[in-house]
């Protein structure tokens, strides 16, 4: 049976709301129908900000102005759509992700209003978090769809948003998990240096060299030392920001900290001709395409198979919305260590 979703996602650069209607049966196949992109107010993503810099929620109300900002989004969406959406999926705002304490915060409210008769469902990341799971990553079953359309032997998929994870499909296997920092330290060391909001196209990283003393002293953490699954926090490595600043210019600190993040994912490829296929806003950078390609034989931007690389993760929860009403599994032992195969989320 065919269905139509709405997914709906914030992403750790706390840009805004995406949101992706895609049709499918949840198991063998997807296809994308419909994507936008709604930015969060000024004021919103200024008060995000400052809940991740300062590591705790300094105005309690900014759960109801983001569901709020949620509410009118979906609502003109579906206004100007006339889809008949069978349900909404909505992930919310990431402020917080420790898998030791078993703790992960989405911002989202019960303030949350809907003009429309569709069930609604969300909360994708506790049943994983009650069941063992790490609780992310949560999108790599909707990888594997995309692997299976694309016919493909071994994929990688390579996800760069604030911190970067991995999906490794091999055959009927799949693997997952974090393996480094991704745009959330790099764009934060930016923004304390330049005012600048990104490294866009690389342009910073462009002009440095890479200091090898940088990419050996981060890579001594033991985090990467440790085996897929497992999971990150946008700022576990904002912990050596002060060291980094003191050890070169930010043109060669950046350069550097990019090289880390293809070397880190090196480690789990043993596949030389396995298919890398780049997603996530850091696919954009080009400086760490240039990377990714001196460490592999054969990379892809997303894009190049005819998918919108801006929308994978607002695809995948509309999927995981497809596949809450199958009361179907979407993580597993070996993407988020789970003990127990559960079906994820909450109806509203």
């Amino acid at each position: 049976m065919d269905y139509i979703a709405l997914g709906c996602m914030s992403g750790t650069s706390l840009d805004g709301i995406d949101l992706s209607l895609i049709r499918s049966d949840g198991e063998t196949y997807t296809d994308e129908i419909l994507n936008y992109f709604q930015p969060y107010s000024k004021e919103l993503r200024r008060k995000l900000n400052s809940i991740i810099q300062k590591g705790y929620l300094s105005d309690p109300k900014i759960c109801l102005q983001l569901t709020d900002e949620y509410s009118q989004t979906i609502n003109q969406f579906l206004n100007s759509n006339k889809y008949q959406i069978d349900i909404i999926g909505i992930h919310g705002q990431t402020v917080f992700h420790d898998e030791k304490t078993k703790i992960s915060i989405q911002l989202f409210g019960k303030n949350f209003k809907l003009n429309f008769p569709v069930p609604v469902v969300y909360n994708f990341r506790k049943n994983d978090l009650l069941n063992g799971g790490f609780g992310a990553p949560i999108i790599p079953i909707y990888h594997k769809l995309i692997h299976q359309n694309l016919k493909r032997e071994n994929s990688i998929f390579v996800n760069i948003g604030g911190v970067t994870n991995i999906t490794k499909i091999n055959e009927n296997e799949i693997y997952a998990g974090d393996t480094s920092f991704g745009n959330a330290l790099v764009n934060d060391l930016i923004k304390l240096k330049y005012n600048f909001e990104m490294d866009e196209d690389g342009y910073i990283s462009s002009k440095g060299t890479i200091n090898e003393t940088i990419v050996n002293f981060i890579l001594e953490d033991q985090f990467f030392l440790r085996p897929l699954p497992k999971t990150l926090d946008r700022n576990y490595f904002h912990k050596y920001i002060n060291k980094l600043m003191s050890m070169d210019n930010m043109e060669n600190i950046i350069s550097s900290l990019l090289k880390i993040i293809p070397l880190s994912i090196k480690k789990f490829v043993s596949d030389s001709h396995s298919s890398i296929i780049l997603c996530g806003g850091g696919r954009k950078n080009l400086t760490l395409q240039n990377l990714f390609r001196q460490n592999f034989e054969r990379v892809n931007s997303i894009d190049e198979f005819g998918l919108d690389g801006d929308y994978i993760e607002s695809q995948g929860m509309a999927l995981l919305a497809i596949r809450y009403l199958l009361k179907k599994s979407s993580t597993f032992k070996t993407t988020t260590g789970l003990r127990k195969e559960v079906f994820l989320g909450e109806r509203f």
